[in-house]
Order: C-alpha cells, then structure tokens, then sequence
C-alpha cells in the first residue's frame, strides 16, 4: 500500500473525481450517467425471481456481514457482495443511445471484487504523482476492501481499465463528461480495454471527440479545446495524424493480451502463448479529434482472421497454478476446432473440442522450474517458425477433465485489446455544451467497423466474416 495514500470516501466508484492536489485547470468532474443504468445484479433477480441463486462455491462466497460498502453502508448479506453481485463474475452498467432508454450499442462491464461498478471513475490529481486519468473504478487490490480509491500511479497489472464493450457494429458508444471550466488546460490519460461482443467479426474501431447537443452528437473541429494529445500535451494534427509506431508503448496503443501474443520485456517474465515474438495489436492513426484503425496485425490475422467477438471464442485449456478458478489461469493447450465452453464444463466427450487439442509451448506437462520440489510451472511458447503446435493425446486431455485445477474454457481475452492514450481537456468555456456558469461536457464515441474490403478470412474459411461453427446432428431421428 502506498503510505501517502488517503483513505477516502470513494466518490470515483461513483464516477466522480478524485481531487487530491487539483491545479486550477479545466477539471473533468464526473462521469455523465444520465444515458445509463445498472443491470439488475444477481442478488436482485433472485429477490425478484423468488430464486435462491445457486452458483456459490467455496471462493465467491462472501461471508454476510464481512464487507461493507462505504459509499452506501450497504452491507454483504446472503453470500452476495454488498453491490449484490457475485465475486469475480460481471458486472454491468448499461449505456443507453438516447433518454428514451430503450435502445443500447454497449456496456460498461468489471469484474466484481476490487473492481466496482458503475466501471469508470475519473482521477484529476493523483495521490502520489498529481496526474489525471480515466481508469477504473473501486479499490486497491493489496488494500483492506473499500478503502485506497484506485489512482492512475496504481501498480502494473492492478485492475487499472475500464472496459467499455461494443454490442452493434457501426453502432456508436458514448461516454460523456462533464467538466468545470476554467480557462486553463489539462491532459488526461484514458485506460480502456475495449471489448468486442457485437456477435461478428470487427476490421477495426474509431473514437471520435466532440458534444452532444440537443440529443445529437456533434464532432469537435480542430482548435475547440478538447483533443488527443501526446502525454506531453501536445496535440496530434487531424490534416497529418500521428501514427502509434512513432510513439512509446502505453502512450497510443491498442494492445492485445501479452499472454497471447508477446515478448518477455520488463513487465513480462513470459511469452505470449500463440506468439513469443509480436505483441498483437490494431495499428492507430491519431488526430486531434479522432483515432482511427489501420488494421489489426498479421500475427493475429494469420491465426484467426479479422477479430472475434466474445460469443465465437477460440477454446483453450488452462492450468489452475492457485487453486482459485476465477483468478488468471495458465493457458496450456487450444482447440484446434470449434469449442463450446459450455458443453466442456459440463464434461462433454474431448473437453468440448470438435477438432484436436494442441499446444503451442515446448510441451504440455508441469515442471519444477523453480527448483521447489514441486511440478507446477507450464512450458515457455515456441513461434511457429520454429516448430508447429504438437497436439495433445487424449489420455492428457481426459487425465485434464478429472482433474480441477484443468480447467477448459474460453480464450476471452481474444475479444479485448488494451487501448492507451491521451486527451487535452481546455477552452470548455467556449464548448457548445457550456452553459455560462462555468460548466460544460464533451463525449467520447468509440464505433466498431468492418470494412470487407481490407477484410482476412480465417485459415480454412472463405468468407473473412465468417466463423467456424460446429452443428451437432441429433442422435434421434425424429420420422
């Protein structure tokens, strides 16, 4: 725990500001939730249902009485946390397309735990560097529970993004905030992963600066004052965009999982498991008011096509190394096939896998590496320059089934790509949206696409929009 870090009533998780140390500057306040609302949490549909939930076990069961939330006092009653969703399971805050709320193109999500909802807060100041971002909302992980507000500074791998996931291709996501205007300017860093769940296939994705007036979103014109930036400052130029290959990794990226793709570096102890060399990513273009894609990398695309969206997930098997299911799992093994998650978790014949179980690593069995006396450290990833995957027999793969700390499931985070960068939030004086009294708003849009043109099939498909998909025949035949 950082030791100059304030305990603090936590009105980020609320999507409000944390204003340790706030310089006098155009100051982003709030998340504008006026165009959301909570998805009904488990505990509350078993209230409603009259449905006891039944998916407890011994790690997301929390003992009633052990947590209190301190933002609402709302207390952890039935196994429940005190928000009433699971542990580790996700939660959802729906974002609506317009006050009629009947109609949505995505979702903010989190995982319940350290992470909380409404999914995004909005730091200005943090506690220990002073900088400002758009992260997460909840708590610290090392810390008590509902005490240390996440901040930017927070360490590597703590649950830092918000993710914000799409529903609709080419249908536009807002997030909207409100800011104080003051005259003077300041940068924000935004820490997102971006989740694909539109059911098909995406080429690439923009985001878009601007306003939203009278119901309708108006796109900001250089010089407004709020635009995409270096983590200087200095603003990127829409007439020549700056590409992300000229800048620093964390600064204007949009990565994909380092467990999958990816070299060891100095946040990485271990190699991507599809690719030990390449990180995966989309290629950026950034101007002042707009990001745009250049097109997903060839490492991923000579696997998997265009990118998948989370209900066309490829199967993978993962080594348990803690004993907790919900926490980050070794990927050991991929179907080479279509896989349904649930079919395997049920114990359906080949772990739910229509095709052959393979492993890109060196081999698919445990070792001491570490020298402790006990087997349970996974093989490094071999490229595919070196040698092609090796499948796994089918006396592993049934040994894998008998065995929890096994555990086949998707490969989720095919569908997420971590996106960095930064905005110059100034002149908010001077927004459409100000009202005079010194308070104003901008909008974020993020819009997936798909473009058939630049589009890559999937190997053994022909069509780069389509999926391999596996149809079971009925074992009865109905006359």
């Amino acid at each position: 725990m950082k030791g100059s870090r304030k305990v603090m009533v936590a009105v980020a998780a609320l999507g409000l500001v944390s204003a340790a140390g706030v310089a006098k500057a155009d100051v982003i306040e709030r998340w504008d939730m006026s165009l959301t609302s909570p998805a009904q949490s488990q505990q509350e549909v078993a209230i409603e249902t009259g449905i006891p939930y039944d998916g407890f076990d011994i790690f997301n069961w929390v003992e009633p009485g052990s947590l209190v939330d301190p933002n609402t006092g709302t207390v952890a009653t039935d196994g429940f946390m005190p928000s009433g969703w699971v542990k580790y399971l996700v939660g959802t805050t729906n974002i609506f397309t317009d006050l009629s709320m009947t109609s949505q193109n995505g979702a903010m999500t989190w995982k319940e735990r350290d992470t909380q909802g409404p999914g995004l807060s909005v730091v200005t100041g943090d506690d220990v560097t002073g900088q400002n971002c758009i992260m997460s909302a909840g708590w610290m992980p090392e810390s008590p529970w509902g005490t240390d507000i996440k901040q930017c500074s927070d360490p590597w791998q703590s649950s830092k993004r918000f993710k914000m996931v799409s529903y609709v291709l080419d249908g536009p996501v807002d997030l909207t905030f409100d800011v104080s205007a003051t005259g003077s300017s300041d940068v924000y860093r935004i820490l997102q992963k971006y989740g694909n769940h539109t059911g098909s296939r995406v080429t690439g994705f923009t985001q878009e600066l601007g306003f939203m007036v009278n119901g309708q979103f108006v796109k900001a014109s250089p010089g407004d004052g709020i635009a995409y930036c270096a983590k200087s400052g200095a603003v990127y130029d829409d007439v020549a965009p700056t590409p992300s290959t000229v800048m620093n990794q964390g600064e204007l990226d949009a990565l994909m999982a380092h467990g999958l793709f990816g070299a060891i570096d100095k946040h990485h102890t271990s190699t991507g498991y599809f690719n030990p060399y390449v990180r995966a990513n989309f290629g950026l273009l950034a101007g002042e008011t707009s990001i745009t894609t250049t097109g997903l990398s060839q490492v991923h695309r000579d696997l998997f096509g265009e990118w998948l969206p989370g209900d066309q997930m490829k199967g993978g098997f993962f080594y348990d190394d803690d004993g907790n299911p919900y926490t980050d799992n070794m990927l050991t093994a991929s179907c080479d096939g279509a896989f349904d998650e649930e079919a395997a978790m049920a114990g359906a014949p080949n772990a739910g896998c229509d095709g052959q179980w393979v492993t890109y690593r060196e081999d698919y069995q445990l070792h001491d590496y570490d020298g402790d006396g006990i087997a349970s450290e996974i093989a490094p990833s071999v490229g595919t320059d070196v040698r092609a995957p090796i499948p796994v027999d089918d006396a592993t793969i049934a040994a894998w089934m008998a065995d929890s700390l096994w555990v086949p499931g998707n490969i989720d985070d095919l569908a997420n790509v971590n996106i960095n960068a930064y905005i110059s939030v100034a002149g908010a004086q001077n927004w459409p949206t100000a009202d005079g009294n010194g308070n104003a708003s901008f909008t974020i849009r993020m819009t997936p696409t798909f473009d058939a043109s630049v589009a890559q099939a999937e190997p053994g498909l022909d069509d780069p929009a389509a999926f391999v998909v596996s149809m079971d025949a009925p074992t009865v035949v109905v006359p």
